[in-house]
């Protein structure tokens, strides 16, 4: 296996089909080695990158380079690069062997080149007892297996996937998701994931790429996207519950930061609790989820989830709500996070170091 040292640098690149923009002035740089994942919602503009990538399709202006290399315009097979497909693609009348070694075959790779390269990559991938099968008669993980070994064989260093895992269960799709990235950082590839999953994204990713409406709204690791997301879109996009967004006057009473403009507060589950004195918050329904509870409430016109451990009281249907200072997003109301603002000095009973977290 060749292990990528070329960065896929992506630079104004816009797609339109016809009246309809796909992409739009999107540059971002995916790093060698790492697994860069491109997330958002359906119709975002995700996959119409992944195959401008991948040469499948051609941009409408800007620029694509793998390492120094521009390929803007070459054919997929000049661009080094695999990909792994949802649909697996696999030939129904050819059996595992044969359809992990199809590639090799079509590039004349020499015979015994390729009995040694499918020995190590079916045992790799837990096949080596499944080659003489047809895909009918596997699993759906089996044939997810048999279209990543088929990648794999290939030796190419930056492997491209299109939601490869949303055909299977869940139970399967979270197996999968850890030997996919065991498999990456085993054979140092450089991986460009497809998702509208978010947990695959935060589970798997060293980068990711959030999109929205054939723009990037922010790139960075799960943690600075999670903690401190740069739009009211990846706030609300990004975890389970999505950040709760407060009108400030919403929040009267509690600690809130010295902002000179029109602006909304971000609050995530966890980071909000039962505290001594605040705004007064009313439950509307109560989650058990084992370890945890998720508290469905309301305070003035904002609706908001709460995660706190279920071994911790059940609030009252009437409670004052908390958070701390360091917790707080601060957006303008055109999306945009703020971080120019100061917090006042708190009263004593604002101050609660008594409070419970989860």
């Amino acid at each position: 296996m060749h292990k990528s040292q070329d960065p896929i640098q992506i630079t104004s690149v816009s797609r339109a089909f016809g009246e309809t923009h796909a992409l739009k002035d999107v540059s971002v740089c995916l790093q060698p080695g790492a697994f860069s994942v491109l997330l958002g919602p359906s119709g975002c503009g995700k996959s119409t990158l992944l195959r401008l990538i991948a040469g499948l399709d051609q941009q409408t202006s800007g620029t694509i380079h793998i390492g120094a290399k521009d390929v803007t315009g070459t054919s997929p097979n000049d661009r080094n690069v695999s990909m792994v497909f949802q649909s697996y693609a696999l030939f129904p009348h050819l059996n595992v062997a044969e359809n992990i070694l199809f590639g090799l075959k079509v590039r004349k790779t020499p015979k015994a080149e390729r009995t040694q390269r499918l020995s190590r990559v079916a045992e790799m991938m837990g096949l080596s007892a499944l080659l003489d099968r047809k895909p009918a008669q596997l699993s759906g993980g089996q044939q997810q297996r048999v279209a990543l070994a088929r990648a794999v064989i290939s030796e190419r260093p930056i492997c491209l996937m299109d939601e490869p895992l949303s055909n299977l269960d869940a139970k399967l799709r979270t197996e999968m998701r850890v030997e996919l990235r065991a498999l990456q950082q085993q054979l140092g590839l450089t991986v460009v994931y497809v998702t509208h999953d978010q947990v695959e994204a935060m589970t798997m990713a060293d980068q990711i790429i959030v999109m929205n409406q054939g723009r990037i709204e922010q790139t960075g690791t799960p943690h600075d996207i999670y903690t401190r997301p740069a739009t009211t879109f990846t706030a609300g996009f990004i975890g389970t519950p999505p950040m709760a967004l407060f009108d400030p006057a919403d929040l009267a009473g509690g600690p809130l930061p010295d902002v000179r403009q029109p602006h909304l507060i971000g609050l995530r589950a966890e980071d909000m609790h039962v505290a001594p004195s605040g705004p007064t918050a009313r439950i509307t329904g109560i989650e058990y989820l084992g370890a945890d509870r998720l508290v469905s409430a309301t305070t003035g016109q904002t609706r908001f989830i709460m995660r706190m451990p279920a071994a911790a009281p059940v609030p009252p249907s009437e409670f004052p709500l908390g958070w701390s200072p360091e917790a707080v997003s601060v957006f303008a109301t055109n999306g945009q996070r703020l971080t120019q603002y100061d917090f006042p000095t708190p009263s004593l009973a604002q101050k609660d170091t008594t409070h419970e977290t989860a």
